[in-house]
């Protein structure tokens, strides 16, 4: 469990100056073959032929987290201005900032990761990469749950390889038995 707390400080950076808290939210993954990359290597992938999804790879042939939401820290305006161009329906209701990267989807719009960023070194790019942040007061809880929007994957999808920081508001579902059993 310290190895994912650790992670909460870690920061992504994007050369159009956002700075994001990472991981808010992540996903530990099953070994799939497209995934076998160099860890700190993102993986941008299309899921329903439509949205872009974003992994690091770690350690281990295969082994990778998936970034399902993050806190923005700064470029509050220009994500929300790159998520309402590519929003369906309710185009025209601002979004709250807690929004904005509350989804694995949500978060590539936001910061503009499409298929160009696939493959990159996170810790030698210079378009993205990711910088330890500054130390927390407190090790925050870790929450340690099942994946979510995964039924299909039978045994998989009970799996408790999903981490998220207890309380966060910026995460994109919340395991209330989950959170009950994480110790502060």
């Amino acid at each position: 469990m310290a190895q994912n707390s650790e992670a909460a400080s870690w920061r992504l950076r994007h050369t159009w100056g956002q700075r994001m808290k990472l991981p808010t939210q992540g996903v530990a993954g099953r070994p799939q073959a497209r995934h076998v990359h160099e860890a700190g290597t993102l993986c941008v992938y299309i899921i329903y032929g439509m949205y872009f999804c974003m992994n690091i790879s770690s350690q281990g042939d295969g082994a990778c987290v998936l970034l399902r939401a993050l806190e923005p820290l700064e470029g509050l305006e220009t994500m929300r201005q790159l998520r309402s161009t590519l929003r369906k329906g309710t185009a025209s209701r601002v979004l709250k900032d807690r929004e904005l990267c509350s989804g694995p989807s949500k978060l590539c719009q936001a910061l503009a990761i499409n298929k160009s960023f696939d493959q990159r070194d996170l810790a030698q790019d210079e378009a993205i990469w990711l910088e330890r942040g500054p130390l927390e007061p407190s090790e925050p809880a870790v929450v340690t749950a099942a994946r979510v929007g995964i039924g299909y994957a039978g045994e998989w999808a009970r799996k408790p390889l999903r981490f998220y920081v207890r309380g966060s508001p910026w995460v994109s579902v919340v395991d209330r038995v989950a959170e009950q059993d994480t110790q502060v």
